[in-house]
């Protein structure tokens, strides 16, 4: 993960009156980064917070549960108040600073669009400049949860979150957003085309060259001359999977072959392959293969005929 010049899931949790909460940075355009936060708040955490800064930023909030009743404040007076289903959403433009009102236990995902990202996303993708998102509080949107479930093993290990899934997650948020609450549609030309052979094999060489580095899309997309969106839109178009998937699989490869030599302990595959450590490993393998590597090296080791890969 990309190191931020701002903590913000420390400031999420001062605000909130919490401890420092698990938080997530993404590189994004023209420096800028967007934070993703989740947020346990406890019975015993409940009522008025501190303010939230004013800045020009964008929050974009997905309860995990439930949430009876909520208020948000600004300027001593009560900006709305409601409850909130599971998987609900609300947009808020941090322009003013706000201070909420927490009334019973609950769990969110916060994530933290600077204008700097949003306009160098807009920028990038051709379209106009976005000069705000709003949605109805309390939506539900299927693709705001989706994005948020898929974030939720990162916060259990972070240590074994990649860069490239992270800037996965992000440019399909800030697609998303930009489509349905920033009165934006996206180009047609943007959401169709596939890569040349030459630009597959390119991006393909370019994450297998470097297994044990965390590339970001970014990477990938300049080494290809191609834009961030247009590269992962084409990419998964092409090849049927995002680069993330691409390169787990690739990884996985790459350690049976590897596990396949009796002198090479799991530890040693792990790192060489580009994965975090042992467990890391064990995990990706699993769920690729639908077993663990010892039990896949214990069938195959020394086998007349190991499976093709």
């Amino acid at each position: 993960m990309a190191a931020g010049s701002r903590a913000y899931g420390d400031t999420i949790a001062r605000s909130l009156g919490l401890k420092d909460m698990p938080a997530l940075r993404t590189r994004s355009l023209t420096g800028a980064q967007i934070g993703i936060t989740r947020v346990s708040c406890s019975a015993a955490e409940a009522g008025m917070t501190p303010g939230v800064p004013a800045e020009d930023t964008f929050i974009v909030a997905l309860y995990l549960t439930a949430l009876p009743h909520h208020e948000l404040w600004s300027r001593g007076r009560k900006a709305f108040s409601q409850g909130y289903r599971q998987n609900a959403m609300r947009i808020v433009n941090l322009e003013a600073e706000y201070s909420a009102l927490i009334t019973a236990a609950h769990e969110t995902i916060y994530f933290y669009i600077p204008r700097a990202s949003l306009d160098g996303f807009a920028a990038e993708a051709g379209l106009p400049r976005i000069a705000n998102l709003a949605c109805e509080p309390g939506l539900v949107d299927p693709v705001v949860a989706n994005i948020s479930a898929a974030l939720l093993p990162a916060f259990r290990a972070p240590e074994q979150t990649s860069t490239l899934f992270l800037d996965q997650m992000a440019l399909a948020l800030c697609a998303h957003a930009a489509g349905r609450y920033g009165a934006n549609e996206l180009p047609r030309t943007l959401l169709r085309g596939r890569l040349t052979l030459r630009t597959e094999r390119i991006a393909k060489e370019f994450m297998a060259a470097r297994l044990a580095d965390d590339v970001s899309i970014a990477d990938v997309a300049a080494a290809c001359g191609l834009s961030r969106g247009h590269f992962l839109r084409a990419f998964k178009t092409t090849t049927g999977t995002t680069p993330h998937q691409w390169l787990q699989a690739y990884r996985v490869e790459r350690a049976k072959a590897l596990l396949l030599d009796p002198a090479s302990s799991l530890a040693e595959v792990a790192l060489k392959c580009g994965f975090a450590d042992q467990s890391h490993l064990t995990r990706v393998f699993a769920k690729i293969t639908g077993k663990p590597p010892g039990a896949w090296r214990r069938e195959y080791q020394g086998s007349a005929n190991p499976p093709p890969f």
